[in-house]
């Protein structure tokens, strides 16, 4: 499922396998280089309530362990614009858990 706002484009690929609710696939168009695509974001469940989206669900940018540790491979320079992500990514995945549901009806 695939949603655009003119200059974001996220892709949700539900997966719902033990915690891990679901994959995301973001575009930003930017003004020098065109679409940039960063891939596996990914959507958890969470114990902790995320005070921003009022559920409990945690979004993580793409990130790797190394040497047991997990370090996000994306930094955003201002929160702000973190959030702004976060939140369309969220109103992405829960596009497509309801377009999901109406489906298999």
């Amino acid at each position: 499922m695939e949603i655009s706002d003119g200059n974001v484009k996220i892709r949700i690929f539900i997966k719902n396998k033990n915690n891990l609710l679901a994959n995301a696939i973001v575009s930003l168009e930017t003004v020098y280089f065109g679409w940039i695509t960063l891939k596996d974001f990914q959507i958890w469940r969470s114990q902790n309530l995320n005070n921003r989206l009022m559920e409990y669900i945690n979004i993580k940018p793409l990130s790797r362990n190394i040497y047991g540790k997990w370090l996000e491979r994306v930094y955003f320079e201002k929160p702000e614009s973190w959030y702004e992500l976060e939140s369309k990514i969220y109103d992405a995945y829960f596009k497509a858990i309801n377009e999901q549901g109406t489906e298999g009806t």
